[in-house]
């Protein structure tokens, strides 16, 4: 279409210089046919007047009469009348004229002009020399005949070259006006279609813009995948429910569905099962939906469902669990049934939020207490869960600044050995108060910088912390002080920490069997080969493996038997009430080689009852709760 355009525009300006050319074509013609009418009006007055010296020549009785002799200025008026028309005709015969004269030969008439202008002046001289007497009657007589003669044949000449020229000129005009039609009615024919064909790729140009506009429309609000409307769409669709449910005083649900073990399926089998499951799911949740509901997918594998008005919540109960009913039915990817499960989270309006934001945010919240419940299921919003949820978005942010606000520090609780009451070792434990001085227990922000990924960082300030403390107290003399510091599963995932741990010795000159590594039963994870790996590289750099809260767990023996584990933590809920179980444990550490200590000794009779069964080291109330190191005595004995 660009080139037409081009094209067009560069036919436009040839086209008006033709129409231009062919209008001057046409001026020239009609004056030109015009100029050579004119001839034949000068030869028509020839005609006339020659027919006037006729009728006076032809009366010599008249001119030889004595009683009423002939007018001798009458015939000399008719000769100067007969000599101006060749005369004017000379006079308008421009260099033009003659060169077209000349080139169809017609410039006879130039020739024919010139004689009768000679003739008559021939036979004025004679006249005038008649009434001079010079002549006499008959020469005049003789004369007046012959230049009659040749006024007649001029006349009958001059009509010849002049109709000539004149339809020479016609014919040149009348084909330069066909060719100049001709060339114009192509160009017309030429540039309608230009311009036709222009129109018409504009009015194509226009449609598939039109088109695209409506694909763009359909991809702004239409989910590619699965074909299900997108989360663009959402906001739309919620606010249309809550106008609906405004109109009918009833009220509405929305469903946060989120696929459980997606992640899985698509990591072991790959994005295009993946996405084959995802189709799946959306085609199972539309179906199962009401006429008047409606779902989004609204990123990943997470779907929205809003439902139409109704009146009690039973309703979004039933429709909630029809949707995990479906989900969990079996699917084949790969040609392998599988099977998959949906966590959903329902928000109500009015009750759980009053716009579009609100809602979906408690959906999503109630979503995630599904999930914490153990999936599968479907929860409605409950306000004092959500709170602890926005607590723990709080601690979480809170964490980002924690280390750089020093609102970190550690406290040390005394490890001492049962059978002298000597302080042997510490417990470094993290303490938090936050930038609103707010202190927070180790119980309830550590799962959460576990779960957020924030733990790594925090270890690491842990390790430096403890290992420079550490260092202080091996300078003051306490030169076999062992330094207890707790560790993530997180951090023994990674790769580099037991050459972190090597490095820290190696720069405050600690001695490695000076540094115990705790770590929490629930916490490890024998399928991760990583975490096993860095448990041996820490057992051959020689620090001392504590395995903590031991008796808590699911699969405590296979750890004493897999991993290089040095001392057992038994865990303070056993003491005293359960000192069946403790004593069992304590056993059981003597038959494997492994030293005991026990957390929570409150009780003189607990540490007695500990020390006959001869547990070698204890940690609790009793000796001293977590205090500052300042507040840290390396020396002090418990007798």
């Amino acid at each position: 279409m660009i080139l037409k355009n081009s094209r067009i525009k560069k036919a436009l300006p040839l086209l008006t210089v033709i129409f231009f050319l062919f209008s001057l074509l046409l001026i020239w013609g009609f004056l030109t046919l015009n100029h050579s009418n004119y001839f034949h009006q000068l030869n028509m007055r020839h005609f006339k007047h020659t027919a006037e010296l006729t009728g006076l020549v032809y009366e010599p009785t008249r001119l030889f009469s004595t009683d009423n002799p002939i007018d001798l200025n009458q015939i000399r008026t008719v000769i100067n009348n007969i000599r101006a028309q060749p005369n004017e005709c000379l006079s308008i015969i421009g260099t033009s004229d003659r060169l077209l004269m000349h080139l169809i030969g017609t410039d006879s008439v130039i020739n024919i002009c010139q004689r009768d202008v000679k003739s008559a002046d021939e036979t004025l001289d004679i006249l005038t020399r008649y009434e001079h007497g010079e002549v006499d009657i008959q020469v005049l007589q003789n004369q007046l005949t012959k230049v009659l003669a040749e006024f007649k044949a001029n006349s009958i000449q001059f009509e010849r070259p002049v109709e000539k020229t004149a339809n020479f000129i016609a014919n040149i005009t009348i084909a330069l006006i066909i060719l100049s039609s001709t060339v114009v009615l192509f160009f017309t024919i030429w540039l309608s279609r230009a311009v036709s064909l222009v129109l018409t790729k504009r009015e194509e140009a226009m449609t598939a813009l039109a088109q695209s506009e409506e694909r763009n429309k359909q991809l702004a609000y239409n989910d590619t995948l699965t074909g299900l409307p997108n989360r663009n769409s959402l906001e739309h669709t919620i606010n249309t429910a809550i106008a609906r449910s405004n109109r009918s005083k009833s009220q509405f649900a929305v469903m946060f569905i989120d696929l459980d073990q997606f992640k899985d399926i698509n990591d072991s089998l790959g994005h295009t099962v993946g996405d084959e499951l995802l189709m799946e799911m959306g085609k199972r949740i539309d179906d199962t939906l009401r006429e008047n509901d409606s779902v989004v997918r609204f990123g990943g594998d997470e779907f929205v469902a809003v439902t139409d008005c109704f009146d009690s919540t039973e309703i979004t109960d039933l429709i909630a669990q029809r949707i995990i009913d479906a989900i969990r039915e079996p699917v084949k990817l790969t040609n392998i049934e599988s099977y998959i499960t949906a966590s959903i989270g329902i928000a109500c309006y009015p009750q759980n939020g009053i716009n579009a934001t609100t809602l979906l945010k408690h959906a999503d919240t109630a979503m995630y207490q599904a999930k914490n419940a153990g999936k599968n299921q479907h929860q409605a919003y409950d306000k004092q869960t959500s709170h602890k949820q926005n607590r723990r978005l709080n601690i979480v942010n809170q964490l980002h600044q924690a280390i750089s606000n020093n609102e970190f520090s550690l406290a040390y609780q005394p490890v001492v050995r049962l059978a002298d009451g000597c302080t042997v070792g510490s417990e470094a434990l993290l303490r938090w108060t936050n930038a609103d001085n707010e202190t927070i227990g180790p119980d309830e922000f550590i799962p959460i910088a576990e779960n957020s990924g924030q733990i790594i960082e925090i270890g690491n300030w842990v390790l430096l912390q403890a290992f420079q403390q550490c260092k202080i107290w091996h300078d003051a003399g306490a030169i076999n002080h062992a330094m207890a510091i707790n560790v993530s599963s997180q951090q023994l995932k990674d790769p580099l920490f037991a050459k972190r741990l090597a490095d820290l010795l190696t720069r405050f000159s600690l001695p490695a069997q000076c540094i115990n590594i705790e770590i929490t039963e629930n916490s490890i994870v024998t399928e991760d080969q990583n975490s096993v790996t860095t448990l041996y590289e820490l057992g051959e750099l020689g620090t001392r493996l504590l395995l903590d809260d031991f008796g808590t767990g699911y699969s405590c023996l296979s750890y004493l038997k897999d991993l290089p584990f040095d001392v057992l933590k038994i865990d303070k809920s056993f003491m005293p009430a359960n000192t069946t179980i403790a004593s069992t444990i304590i056993a059981m550490g003597h038959e494997l080689n492994m030293e005991i200590i026990a957390e929570g000794i409150e009780s003189q009779d607990c540490y007695e009852y500990l020390k006959n069964l001869n547990c070698q080291y204890g940690q609790g109330y009793l000796f001293q709760k977590p205090v500052p190191p300042h507040e840290f005595d390396i020396f002090k004995r418990f007798d």
